[in-house]
């Protein structure tokens, strides 16, 4: 009777630790999962951000290009001619545009497409043919930008495609409004960038009823495909077969098409029920002996309404690790609760004397733990928390807690003794704590009533988790932000990230770039004479001069302090030195015009000019260079002037 008794208490014993263990498990998995998940959607997001960025740039490069006053005239002309006319004229625009339209196809943009204010149709680079038809019902984006007469820019599914577009007014020089242009390209344009700089697979899908709502039936059938995991979603078959001749740099992050089948099918109703909701969601799934990561982000189109997804396939050696440390654990504490059993079993007699099972719970814990009197004296430590502390474990015992491990509310009513002695059952708390050898960590605290026998209250018992690394890279994705705060530029980290892709772009385009430095002189005067705030202000006035001078497709970034770097993509053979020179000469000189004599500015320019083959930082240091002869020449003309006044 007494080992019946014995073996149900220890079979209920292990299940209870299996249940803690399980529940334990699965929320510390859950939490950490969770973290993982926001991070590599912020980071996908961000991607995809950076990848259409940097298309909208061109888009509106390309847009600079053909709104010349001959095109407008055109077009001035067509919206009032007669039929036969028009067409004349269409055909006129079609052999004007057509060398840059062939350009644009080179690099995978795939349309060009006038029309008129109220949203006929006038000409299709890609279907010349298809003209006059009505796009007010079915484009709401043509009819944005020709009402609003400002660029509208991304997704939006057309008469006959779906692309990622960006519409532009056209008007006279005398303001007189003439209609408006799209440029698009393709989606399989912007999946193959994103692989080509982004470990992984993309693909896009759009929302089946939103497709059929704008496509003729022929259309649809020609140019989508049902995904093979919901009838809801299509695919561009056109993207799909771009993307599946597309070769991954060194294979890196490349998932074979076989694999991909499988996953889809592995989560097919994991994604029948959350596609409908289009919120931003990620599956994780294993095959084999393989971790993938299947995230959806929702597109919406130009009017804001919900088109389809942005989906993301790719492998994840986190969360292989994350489940091959999980399975561990699990299998450690549940060996370790047989150990218990077996331990308990040998020394029943003598339970009440023994503590050599708690000892080891206590001693193999994976976070420091200590246990403190009323007069916050070390009574028992943990082998963890000697090392959190950096100090051999006989050193703890005895010593006040303070002394070992002090934070910021130690003497304090919030410290965990005095609020346990007031009533409180349970405390957590994240705090900075600071060792004897004066490093300091973050931990998160948790701290709990000790009893002794008689159930009297004889101290608490304290874990602290290191948590100091998790803070860390928090505050790196904090820090990951690229604009400087005080000027609105871009900061160092953004304008090298931007800058460095735009000069990978024009190399490949074989096209020119401009790279100055800017340096405001006499920051130092300014700051030790007039003040930090004057400083401030010299330093924001200079940004303006800056973003002024150049285009919106321009690169402005403060470097540091009072050194500024533009990066100019060159959109006209007019485009030199000098001319740009010139150019922020001239607004610095506006700038300084309404300013008292006291706080106007003082900048030097150093420019280099690369037609193709220096890299980003070859351009800086050359630009620096000369920016820094120019300070030179002007000290010492200010020095030689200096001179001839005492002469005189």
């Amino acid at each position: 009777m007494k080992q019946t008794k014995n073996l149900l208490r220890y079979l209920l014993f292990l299940v209870v630790i299996q249940i803690i263990t399980l529940s334990s498990l699965y929320l510390f998995k859950r939490q950490e999962l969770g973290s993982f998940i926001t991070e590599r959607q912020t980071e996908i997001r961000g991607q995809y951000t950076l990848i259409t960025h940097s298309y909208q740039q061109r888009m509106k490069m390309a847009y600079e290009r053909l709104s010349t006053p001959e095109l407008l005239t055109l077009m001035q002309q067509a919206s009032v001619a007669n039929k036969e006319e028009r067409n004349r004229l269409r055909q006129e625009l079609y052999s004007t545009m057509l060398p840059l339209y062939q350009h644009l196809l080179k690099n995978n943009f795939r349309q060009i497409h006038f029309h008129f204010t109220d949203g006929t149709s006038f000409l299709r680079m890609h279907q010349p043919q298809l003209f006059d038809d009505q796009l007010a019902g079915s484009r709401p984006a043509v009819m944005l930008v020709n009402s609003t007469q400002k660029p509208v820019v991304g997704y939006e599914m057309g008469r006959h495609w779906q692309a990622y577009r960006s519409l532009f007014p056209l008007s006279t020089v005398a303001g007189q409004h003439l209609g408006s242009v799209e440029i698009g390209l393709p989606f399989s344009t912007l999946l193959n960038d994103l692989m080509d700089n982004f470990p992984g697979e993309y693909r896009f899908i759009v929302g089946k009823q939103m497709a059929a709502a704008h496509l003729d039936a022929a259309d649809l059938r020609d140019h989508f495909t049902v995904t093979s995991f919901s009838e809801a979603f299509l695919s561009e078959a056109a993207d799909q077969k771009a993307i599946e001749g597309h070769s991954h740099p060194g294979n890196h992050g490349h998932i074979s098409q076989g694999q991909l089948d499988q996953i889809n099918q592995v989560l097919q109703k994991s994604l029948t029920r959350h596609l409908p909701t289009y919120q931003t969601v990620s599956l994780p799934l294993f095959l084999a002996d393989q971790a993938f990561m299947v995230h959806l982000l929702p597109i919406h189109d130009i009017a804001g309404e919900p088109a389809g997804y942005l989906m993301a396939y790719e492998q994840s050696t986190t969360l292989m690790a994350m489940k091959g440390r999980y399975t561990v654990g699990y299998l450690l504490v549940t060996a370790f609760s047989f150990l218990l059993i077996a331990g308990h079993s040998l020394y029943t007699k003598r339970l009440n004397e023994s503590h050599a099972d708690l000892d080891q719970i206590f001693n193999t814990a994976a976070d420091g733990m200590w246990l403190i009197d009323l007069n916050k004296k070390i009574i028992r430590a943990n082998s963890t928390m000697a090392s959190l502390v950096h100090l051999p474990l006989d050193q703890l015992i005895g010593k006040k807690c303070h002394e070992i491990f002090s934070g910021p509310i130690c003497h304090t009513e919030r410290c965990p003794l005095r609020l346990i002695g007031k009533g409180e059952q349970h405390i957590k708390t994240e705090l900075e704590k600071v060792r004897p050898d004066g490093t300091t960590l973050i931990c998160l605290v948790t701290a709990t009533p000790f009893y002794n026998g008689n159930g009297e209250l004889t101290g608490i018992v304290e874990d602290f988790r290191d948590i100091s690394e998790q803070k860390r890279m928090e505050q790196q994705l904090h820090t990951l932000s690229t604009t400087d705060e005080l000027t609105g530029l871009y900061n160092r980290r953004g304008f090298m990230n931007l800058a460095q892709y735009q000069l990978d772009l024009a190399k490949r385009s074989n096209g020119e770039v401009f790279v100055i430095f800017a340096d405001l002189d006499n920051m130092k005067w300014i700051n030790d004479t007039l003040g930090h705030e004057a400083g401030d202000k010299a330093l924001i006035l200079t940004a303006r001069v800056l973003r002024t001078a150049v285009r919106e497709t321009d690169i402005v970034g403060r470097m540091g302090g009072d050194e500024f770097a533009i990066l100019l993509t060159s959109a006209s053979s007019s485009d030199s030195e000098p001319i740009l020179l010139a150019r922020l000469e001239q607004e610095l000189a506006a700038i300084n015009k309404d300013l008292p004599q006291q706080q106007q500015i003082a900048i030097s320019f150093g420019i280099t000019h690369d037609p193709g083959g220096a890299t980003l930082e070859e351009l800086l240091v050359l630009a620096d260079a000369r920016m820094y002869a120019v300070k030179k020449m002007r000290k010492t003309a200010a020095s030689k002037s200096t001179e001839l006044e005492v002469a005189g």
